[in-house]
């Protein structure tokens, strides 16, 4: 029996590497995309849309593997996530949030996560996004072929912000997602950045039919990479073939 490959969709301020430690322990298939201009797909941070970000993460899949997907996507990575299986079909099986970010059809990610911000971010957004166009979070030997018309944006914490701002004030559409995908919601319990109730909010709006707890922080990847790999391998066993 073969069970999904697992298509780890990392959050902002990251790339596809933070998901290394983690594919040393999955006994699953897997595949780590970067999306739109993180790692090795350079474009101006400032101009990704939902819509592109998850049509290149969409081709990248297609590209390793043609069988049936998990859609496995933390923190802000979930805002993609919708978009992403609507692109990829029938091929995905279930969906996975660890602390992801989402909302309901129509709405955008920055009311569920701080509903009680909204004014300052708006005010804040332009001016960071004015500030940092034409930079792009590359990687590696993208950084050596970055194009002209685009800078490095080397700070992560920096890059956090500026996609943040951008994605979660972006529309988010579950239109294409079947209504009765399995929807799992992974809640680090140790995560300083999303409270128990802000969890629970983004639960809700993503559907999930399940929650389970891990042991760490906002990026189990990073704090608890044995022990996330082994509820996504479980996760993934379910839909063996």
């Amino acid at each position: 029996m073969t069970p999904p490959t697992l298509v780890l969709v990392h959050g902002a301020g990251d790339s596809a590497r933070v998901w290394q430690a983690t594919q040393t322990h999955l006994r699953v298939a897997s595949v780590a995309v970067d999306l739109l201009g993180r790692g090795s797909r350079p474009f101006d941070l400032t101009k990704v849309t939902i819509d592109l970000a998850a049509a290149q993460a969409a081709a990248d899949v297609r590209e390793h593997t043609p069988g049936s997907v998990i859609v496995v996507a933390h923190s802000a990575g979930g805002v993609i996530a919708p978009r992403l299986i609507a692109l990829l079909g029938p091929q995905v099986k279930h969906l996975v949030l660890i602390a992801g970010v989402t909302a309901p059809e129509g709405a955008i990610a920055a009311d569920i996560v701080h509903p009680e911000r909204r004014e300052q971010f708006l005010e804040a957004r332009p001016k960071l996004l004015a500030r940092h166009r034409g930079r792009s979070y590359a990687r590696g030997t993208a950084v050596e072929t970055l194009p002209s018309h685009l800078d490095v944006l080397s700070d992560p914490e920096i890059v956090r912000a500026v996609e943040s701002l951008n994605l979660m004030f972006q529309p988010i559409s579950w239109a294409g997602v079947p209504a009765d995908l399995p929807r799992t919601f992974i809640r680090p319990l140790g995560d300083p950045l999303q409270s128990r109730e802000t969890q629970a909010r983004l639960a809700t709006a993503a559907g999930a039919d399940e929650i389970i707890d891990i042991d760490a922080d906002h990026t189990p990847a990073r704090s608890a990479p044995l022990e996330l790999a082994r509820v996504l391998d479980e996760l993934a066993m379910r839909h063996a073939e």
